[in-house]
């Protein structure tokens, strides 16, 4: 509902390219998630879709008061918000630390790359996003940043 309220996302289809091109992998941008999904916002009275005059039979999508009111419920719930969420680094982490994954050079070089390529993309992003995406894309940016000092500092309290 965010990518059509706050992104300007129009239909489905925008919807769609939308969650294909975000960072987050464990995002679903495929046509069976994410139209069935939009199916469902519109079933539950939380989205509008209002056919458009063209041969696709394209479907402009809009939030209806009760989508509205249900967004931002969704945004104000600050406990869910301040919650660091699926962090697959932050899982794995201990993992590394516990099984001496830090001392592998070939795990290391392939982890820093990782996470090196991911910010310099990011950083690339920044430049073209929206004023909404770009704040998303900050916060990434810092995430990276902070991760790669974290890997630095544990790697060397790893080291023999």
């Amino acid at each position: 509902m965010s990518e059509i309220a706050d992104r300007g996302q129009k239909t489905a289809f925008q919807v769609r390219k939308a969650f294909q091109n975000s960072p987050s992998i464990e995002w679903s941008g495929s046509a069976g998630a994410v139209y069935p999904a939009v199916r469902r916002l519109v079933a539950a009275g939380l989205l509008d879709a209002v056919a458009q005059d063209d041969k696709r039979a394209t479907k402009h999508l809009f939030l209806t008061p009760r989508g509205r009111a249900a967004l931002k419920a969704w945004s104000r719930d600050c406990l869910r918000s301040v919650s660091v969420g699926i962090d697959p680094f932050r899982l794995r982490s201990g993992i590394w630390l516990n099984s001496g994954d830090l001392r592998d050079e070939s795990f290391i070089a392939r982890l820093r790359a990782a996470l090196e390529e991911r910010l310099a993309a990011e950083i690339e992003d920044q430049k073209s996003e929206d004023a909404v995406e770009a704040i998303r894309i900050e916060l990434n940016i810092r995430l990276l940043r902070m991760r790669i000092e974290w890997l630095d500092e544990a790697i060397e309290a790893a080291a023999p």
